[in-house]
């Protein structure tokens, strides 16, 4: 959620300010199986989920938003991987708030490939082009590349955000983005 939420207050941002973002894909639970994993199963004491929980719907609170929790963690590689397949046709946007709406509004499993077309194709994506896009070799060289070049800029979790050449880490509150920027366009340009 700290993606999500970390997205809606950069676009909040970029109606204000002159940004230009570019989404990186970062995978951040590479070891959960394809299938997902069951929020119960993680290997974490009693009572921390619902406390993780209880927090991540306060900071969404504090922005109008309100979570959904599944009971199941998806794997997010196939969303991240039309996610670039997006970009390339000029898609990310919308494909990307789809992505966010569906898991932390209704709940629905963004790692299975027919909920991630169904998406796809409601963001404009032709479904069987992405089927030959997931086959492809090229497809995995390129993410392998993403990951090197983003973890040469120091980032090992998400949300990460470089604002000038200020990395900033987490979903920070919205004035704090706004600072950073603020500095930023004041001493140059600001990406």
């Amino acid at each position: 959620p700290f993606c999500y939420i970390g997205m809606y207050r950069i676009n909040k941002l970029s109606e204000q300010y002159p940004l230009e973002i570019e989404w990186r894909p970062f995978e951040i639970h590479p070891e959960i199986p394809k299938e997902g994993t069951y929020i119960n199963q993680l290997p974490f004491p009693p009572g921390y989920m619902d406390r993780v929980m209880m927090n991540m719907q306060r900071l969404a609170a504090e922005d109008g938003i309100s979570l959904y929790f599944a009971e199941k963690l998806p794997n997010s590689r196939l969303a991240l991987y039309i996610s670039e397949y997006a970009k390339e046709k000029g898609k990310f946007d919308d494909f990307h708030k789809l992505v966010f709406n569906a898991y932390w509004k209704e709940g629905r499993d963004i790692g299975n490939l027919s909920v991630l077309l169904d998406l796809a194709e409601k963001a404009g994506l032709d479904g069987n082009q992405i089927k030959k896009y997931l086959k492809s070799d090229k497809t995995q060289k390129k993410m392998s590349k993403h990951l090197v070049e983003i973890r040469k800029l120091g980032i090992t979790g998400v949300p990460a955000f470089i604002i000038g050449d200020k990395l900033i880490l987490g979903a920070q509150p919205y004035d704090i983005f706004e600072e950073v920027i603020r500095k930023e366009l004041t001493q140059g340009e600001c990406n």
